[in-house]
């Protein structure tokens, strides 16, 4: 573990070790309660529908939608806020998701007048994406914009989950359709996530999870409170 500014701390992990860990971990069991399901396609041409689709069909979801700005910014309390887990296929870059209209910044997403994620229903993110969650190894600064206060989206979110490296089109369905399953069954939640890369993935794809420390060992059926809106203390775990 490495103690970085604003409280961050880093933890990495290889993939085969990863895999040692959740081998020997206990089974999870199945979430007694039902939770609300989002998931939002980038484009209408490229499968991005299906790997979103691939985990929502693991549960009685509510919300399935092209991608579009509004449904991040000004708009997230209806979107991607008011959904417990919310999974989003497509392409993107560092702290950047494009959709039908244009990209999203993920480190102004979260302007005073619409608040980030978190402040109302968002515990879990998942970014289905290449680079969208860079790591120490790409940037030195990897948890400023996630908190930066004024406009960050960490406000009271618990996770967000994605590749600092490209991800895969071949592979996305599959990896979505695993974590999903994962994620039903109330397995560790970044922890699914990795092994759904370990599991279904190639290997020069590589995870990354950002989330508050007291959140390391959410579980999707059971989690901690959330963290408070001006918290500044992120972690990071990547696969690498």
């Amino acid at each position: 573990m490495f103690n970085y500014p604003m409280g961050g701390d880093m933890k990495r992990m290889s993939s085969a070790a990863l895999a040692a860990v959740m081998a020997a971990g206990l089974p999870g069991l199945a979430a007694a309660t039902d939770r609300e399901e989002g998931g939002y396609a980038g484009t209408t041409n490229e499968g991005h529908d299906t790997v979103v689709y691939n985990f929502l069909k693991h549960f009685n979801y509510e919300q399935y939608y092209y991608s579009y700005q509004h449904q991040w910014t000004w708009n997230n309390d209806n979107r991607v806020d008011a959904m417990d887990f919310a999974i989003f296929a497509g392409h993107g870059n560092r702290w950047l998701i494009a959709g039908l209209d244009g990209s999203v910044d993920l480190s102004t997403a979260g302007s005073s007048s619409d608040r980030g994620y978190g402040s109302l229903d968002a515990e879990f993110i998942a970014f289905e994406s290449c680079y969208v969650v860079p790591s120490p190894i790409e940037v030195s600064n990897w948890y400023s914009n996630w908190t930066s206060e004024s406009d960050d989206v960490f406000d009271g979110v618990h996770q967000i989950l994605g590749f600092h490296t490209v991800s895969w089109q071949s592979t996305d369905q599959k990896v979505t359709n695993y974590f999903g399953s994962r994620m039903a069954n109330n397995y560790t939640v970044w922890q699914s996530w990795f092994d759904a890369i370990n599991a279904k993935g190639r290997s020069d794809e590589h995870g990354s999870a950002v989330m508050h420390p007291s959140a390391d060992g959410d579980r999707y059926g059971n989690f901690v409170s959330d963290p408070a809106e001006s918290h500044t203390s992120l972690r990071i775990w990547y696969q690498y």
